[in-house]
């Protein structure tokens, strides 16, 4: 037996002003999704009443400003059977972190400014739920001390979901894991943690792309200190579709991509930075990767463009040219859902700078690469100057 766990569930206080609607529309894979619709922002009046909002199917639009508000007590948990005679320890942790709040169909969960913060509860969508909008929430302290400690945002066949200027930092395993037809884009996963699996300071369990049937659009996200896992592709059964395109990886002391054989990946247009394994060897799905210069034609006659290098910093590993025309075929079927690489002449601005909770408008302006190195494969200091910038305006 377990001593008494505290938990603290750290969302639901109220607060007066403009509430914000979804920014923006949804793309890529996620085009259609229309989550709580035209139906009028609501506040929850009490943890109760936000966690009977999110798990119904009704359309509802639920701005959120979220701080700590309740500290609950445990004084059981039971030990099976089966582990009777391993070595028990006390532990402490926080029982809410464990699993997520329940999310039903047709919902936006939108963050006020800089104030949605779910601070100890993920969230966990219910199978078979569809259509939903996140924006502008972080999601942090779900027992990142222990690997089950508890998921960020996990899916489980849910078709049509918009995840957008999310942030997910100190989780106890993925930060995201399992979808069918989702987009997400400017969203920050941050694997700064004090409880390291590759004790460096660096998360592992990142991102898990494998459930059965996923077409996932992975677009202008900005991952960092992480180990492994960042992200991992593939499972046991079924395929995953995916496009990854425009993102940041910096300071990879692990591996980025890992891509079982059920892997179907376009990797285009990403800027490595300071990563040391950006794929792993063994990766052996269908993936076209443009490592390198001279093939992004390869990509003309499926997807009607071509495709755009990734670019490597000096000191990121070596990734291997991966050129199989699988991915692309299958990707050609959906060109209209597909994100245009900003590709040679645009390079991502670092995104820690565009990430931030409660930015959400966006007006870009595009920069010329005249004076990057004629490499381009390995951008040097110079021309991080040139990286395309974007200001970004508080809702």
């Amino acid at each position: 037996m377990h001593p008494i766990n505290l938990l603290s569930l750290a969302f639901a206080a109220l607060q007066t002003g403009t509430w914000g609607q979804v920014v923006g529309t949804p793309y890529g894979f996620a085009t259609g999704v229309t989550g709580g619709g035209s139906a009028t922002p609501a506040v929850p009046s009490s943890i109760t009443q936000l966690k009977e909002w999110l798990a119904d199917d009704a359309p509802r639009s639920q701005d959120a400003a979220l701080t700590p508000a309740r500290v609950l007590h445990l004084t059981e948990a039971k030990i099976p059977s089966s582990l009777a005679n391993e070595v028990q320890i006390t532990v402490t942790y926080d029982k809410a972190s464990h699993l997520g709040m329940d999310v039903g169909s047709n919902k936006s969960l939108v963050g006020k400014g800089s104030a949605g913060v779910l601070n100890g509860k993920g969230l966990r969508f219910k199978a078979g739920a569809k259509n939903v909008i996140i924006q502008n929430i972080h999601i942090t302290n779900l027992n990142p001390q222990y690997v089950w400690g508890g998921d960020g945002i996990s899916l489980s066949g849910n078709d049509g979901v918009w995840i957008d200027h999310v942030k997910l930092s100190k989780t106890g395993r993925q930060h995201f894991y399992d979808a069918s037809r989702v987009t997400i884009s400017n969203t920050e996963f941050d694997g700064v943690t004090p409880y390291s699996h590759s004790c460096n300071s660096d998360h592992y369990w990142t991102i898990i792309m494998g459930g059965t049937g996923d077409k996932i659009t992975f677009d202008r996200n900005y991952i960092h200190d992480v180990s492994g896992r960042a992200p991992k592709i593939g499972s046991s059964s079924g395929t995953q579709l995916v496009q990854a395109v425009n993102n940041y990886f910096y300071s990879g002391t692990g591996h980025n991509f890992d891509i079982s054989s059920s892997g179907h990946v376009l990797i285009e247009s990403n800027y490595f930075d300071s990563c040391v394994t950006p794929l792993t060897s063994g990766s052996n799905g269908k993936i076209f990767n443009t490592a390198s210069t001279g093939v992004e034609g390869n990509c003309a006659s499926a997807l009607g463009r071509n495709c755009a290098v990734n670019y490597l910093s000096s000191n990121t590993g070596r990734m291997t040219s991966l050129t199989g025309s699988t991915v692309l075929s299958e990707l050609g079927s959906y060109k209209s859902q597909l994100v245009a690489p900003w590709g040679m002449v645009k390079l991502l601005v670092p995104l820690q700078r565009t990430q931030a909770l409660g930015r959400l408008e966006i007006e870009e302006r595009e920069t010329s690469l005249g004076l990057c190195s004629s490499s381009m494969l390995q951008p040097d200091d110079l021309c991080h100057n040139f990286f395309r910038t974007r200001s970004m305006h508080y809702l």
